[in-house]
């Protein structure tokens, strides 16, 4: 069984990769937040943030603790972020969006919408993307379920994720 630390440690190195694809994806702003604002005059709106999900997901358990800590550190507790959005009822929410770009709760960085989920598929023939599955794999990589093998196949399936849509961006571009 791995420390809370090494769970820790391990998941925020799929945070990291996670965070990396969402950015080459860039689903979230240019196909539903840009066309949202237009819409609705440029105002703030919640997007899929309608929850404290950090507060109702996370895991009674020693490296959520240590995540929760970790994020906190960073920017501070969730009561005392400045600029909290009343559009959400998330205190990391703020008028420009998540203020958190690292310690996100696995739900929080798991999520896509059916949506962004086609998009993927349309666009980039990925199929492997399951957010309720990535969830579930995030909180297993924090609690130390999914064994050492499992984590490094995990790993490899989000960099070949990059890969897909970095080669499609490519030939496109």
């Amino acid at each position: 069984m791995e420390s809370a630390r090494e769970n820790l440690e391990r998941y925020l190195d799929i945070e990291g990769i996670l965070n990396r694809f969402f950015g080459l994806f860039d689903f979230c702003l240019t196909g539903c937040v840009l066309p949202e604002l237009k819409r609705n005059g440029n105002q703030p709106f919640a997007a899929c943030c309608k929850d404290r999900y950090y507060k109702v997901y996370d895991l009674d358990h020693p490296s959520f603790d240590l995540l929760r800590e970790k994020r906190e550190s960073l920017y501070g507790p969730p009561e005392d972020v400045t600029d909290s959005s009343l559009i959400s009822p998330c205190e990391y929410h703020t008028s420009t969006g998540c203020v958190l770009t690292t310690c996100k709760s696995p739900i929080c960085l798991a999520f896509m919408c059916r949506k962004s989920i086609d998009a993927l598929r349309d666009d980039y023939g990925i199929y492997t993307y399951d957010y309720l599955g990535f969830n579930y794999a995030l909180e297993w990589i924090l609690t130390g379920d999914m064994s050492l093998p499992d984590y490094e196949e995990f790993r490899q399936s989000c960099l070949d994720m990059i890969n897909t849509i970095e080669k499609k961006s490519a030939l496109a571009g």
